[in-house]
């Protein structure tokens, strides 16, 4: 099937390498906007870890009481207008859900709830030129974090960040996963190497480019309540996830004793059907499990789902929430080297307004 696709990723990659010329010979010229712009992106097509480094940028900024909004996509959302939304934002109407936000803005939202400073924005919305022009206009930031901005170069960015792992293939979209060439990362300012839960450190010809290298921390397993998991005992769970690289979610389970007794794939940002929910609870019956366990984004899309929100009575959303031992194992990204230099970067931004 692949060799089939691979008259169609030669001329994607021609199409690609004309448009980075128009750019890079400023025949075409990026957008500047006046608050500093920083962006995080990737060569490769999805699972590289971009989210939980905008996460853990936006951590810092918040933390040091700086103006900051956060730009995404909201992909696979079901509408196309911009939001904005305040971090720390209680939500208890349920005004946020999956269909109006995306499953990655809402798994910001979440995770980053402890700031309700009125500092931080998130804006979501399907060009990332127009809303942080939006942004830009109406709000003021003194910063904008552009979550997946590497290859948007309508936006000119003062420093761009590439996210690279293990898992880069060899071909261009569609026969494989790259979205552009993997020598374009010299494009970028900063290279962070991902190891996720893998050991050994990435190994690639980066050469005369600023590396951090990252890995993947779990925290714990947590349900609906937020109560953590009681794993006092054995845990034998059915496993389910819809993320791009559900076998890093599998290493992850695995290190932590988890016996799996059946692990379910969806695709990646995937809307859980009720017929999907019943396969999952009929294999949770089927093998005898402790628990359920899923990806926090995931459990995020679940659980904010407008299937979950206004049902008018128990279904198999609310049922697999509320009436089964279902829980999320929370991760985040740490920094193993050269963290400082990622935060000269950002401090130098901030010092230049």
């Amino acid at each position: 099937m692949r060799i089939l696709l691979l008259p169609f990723s030669f001329i994607f990659r021609i199409a690609v390498a004309f448009r980075n010329m128009l750019y890079n010979s400023d025949i075409i010229r990026s957008k500047m906007l006046e608050p500093k712009i920083i962006s995080v992106g990737n060569i490769a097509a999805g699972g590289t870890g971009k989210t939980p480094f905008v996460e853990l940028i936006a951590e810092y900024l918040l933390t040091k009481k700086k103006n900051i909004a956060v730009v995404v996509k909201g992909y696979k959302r079901e509408y196309d207008d911009i939001k904005v939304v305040e971090f720390g934002f209680a939500n208890e109407k349920h005004q946020l859900n999956t269909e109006n936000l995306g499953d990655e803005a809402l798994l910001l939202l979440e995770n980053l709830s402890w700031a309700g400073s009125g500092l931080g924005l998130l804006i979501v919305g399907d060009d990332k030129l127009t809303s942080a022009k939006f942004v830009s206009s109406k709000f003021k930031p003194e910063l904008i974090i552009v979550d997946d901005g590497f290859q948007h170069r309508k936006l000119f960015r003062d420093l761009d960040i590439v996210i690279l792992n293990s898992k880069t293939d060899k071909y261009m979209i569609p026969a494989g996963n790259l979205r552009e060439p993997v020598k374009n990362h010299r494009r970028a300012d900063i290279l962070v190497i991902n190891n996720k839960f893998e050991k050994n450190t990435i190994v690639g010809n980066w050469k005369n480019k600023p590396k951090i290298v990252c890995n993947y921390i779990f925290e714990d397993y947590y349900n609906i309540s937020g109560e953590r998991m009681n794993s006092g005992g054995d845990v034998k769970a059915t496993v389910f996830s819809g993320i791009a690289e559900p076998d890093s979610f599998k290493m992850l389970l695995e290190e932590n004793k988890v016996m799996i007794s059946d692990f379910i794939v969806f695709p990646d940002h995937h809307s859980f059907t009720l017929k999907d929910l019943d396969k999952i609870i009929k294999s949770y019956d089927r093998t005898g499990s402790t628990h359920l366990i899923t990806t926090q984004k995931d459990f995020v899309r679940i659980k904010n789902s407008e299937l979950v929100l206004n049902a008018k009575s128990d279904n198999n959303y609310k049922k697999l929430l509320y009436n089964y031992p279902l829980y999320y194992a929370k991760i985040k990204m740490q920094i193993d080297q050269n963290a400082e230099l990622l935060y000269k970067e950002v401090d130098n931004l901030l010092r230049t307004e």
